[in-house]
């Protein structure tokens, strides 16, 4: 069953009513590419998107993906897809939908569309490093690049996360035996709630859009004088985002579908083909 409060479904909906409004025309399911990390889908009339799997974390169980029903789904169109995958209860049929969403934004992610309703597109520069003052508390759910822009940015920088730290941070053995970089405070996820309601600068990560816990953890931001979104799989058309309470939303929009497709099919690690193929977004309201 549909759910009125899950973000990226009412952001389906949005979509379906610019498309309409656009007289945009949605893409086709041709492929889905399941990947270390990542489930890519693939479209036609240049529209592709990516949203994170959680492939091997253990605490999110065995992978359950129904490889037959999402063969059913290629050649239909993405407005479908999303549907059919966004209320799944699998977190991998669930990441395929987000992907879908994603996909069906790109189109919508630029100035033309944006500026008319409200919202400004800024450049890499506008980020969460370029915004924090040296007296904030800043909290990042999900460990991410911004982690090390921030280092010296702010007086405290904490981090949670539902991987051992072994997965992100070096572990540095001289004199002392240690997690580096020292500056940065990490936290299981099961501390998510108390890390998040002491900051003044929050970072969410949009594969939290995936597992669905993303509104949960909003709810628990507010003291923050800036809250964010950021990733990949935050790629999505980000009014309802912003509606929410999200200050910020710092993602990628695909700037080259057919390079990003190949990368896709050929590379198994999906990162360098981000930089290669995508552009750096920060989106925001206007004013």
């Amino acid at each position: 069953m549909p759910d009125p409060t899950d973000l990226v479904q009412q952001t389906l909906r949005r979509l379906m009513e610019l498309y309409r409004e656009e007289r945009l025309e949605p893409g086709t399911l041709t492929q889905v590419a399941v990947k270390p990390g990542w489930n890519v889908v693939i479209g036609s009339h240049r529209q592709c998107g990516m949203a994170m799997n959680f492939t091997g974390w253990e605490s999110f169980g065995p992978v359950r993906l129904d490889v037959e029903s999402l063969r059913r789904l290629i050649g239909q169109d993405l407005f479908q897809v999303a549907a059919s995958c966004v209320s799944a209860q699998s977190w991998q049929e669930r990441s395929v939908g987000v992907a879908a969403v994603s996909a069906l934004s790109q189109p919508l992610l630029t100035a033309q569309y944006l500026t008319p309703r409200g919202m400004a597109l800024d450049g890499p520069d506008r980020d969460l490093a370029s915004l924090a003052q040296a007296d904030d508390v800043v909290a990042i759910v999900g460990y991410g690049g911004s982690v090390q822009r921030l280092l010296g940015r702010c007086r405290e920088l904490h981090v949670t996360d539902m991987r051992p730290r072994s997965a992100f941070q070096t572990l540095l053995i001289g004199e002392k035996v240690e997690f580096v970089p020292t500056e940065v405070i990490v936290h299981p996820a099961e501390d998510d709630f108390s890390v998040l309601e002491r900051a003044t600068v929050v970072a969410i990560t949009g594969s939290a859009l995936v597992n669905r816990s993303f509104e949960e953890l909003l709810r628990h931001t507010s003291a923050a004088r800036l809250v964010t979104a950021y990733g990949a799989s935050a790629s999505l058309w980000p009014e309802l985002l912003l509606n929410s309470g999200v200050d910020l939303v710092y993602t990628y929009r695909v700037s080259d579908p057919v390079a990003f497709a190949a990368a896709a099919v050929r590379e198994m690690n999906m990162e360098p083909a981000i930089q290669r193929t995508q552009i750096q977004i920060a989106m925001r309201r206007a004013g």
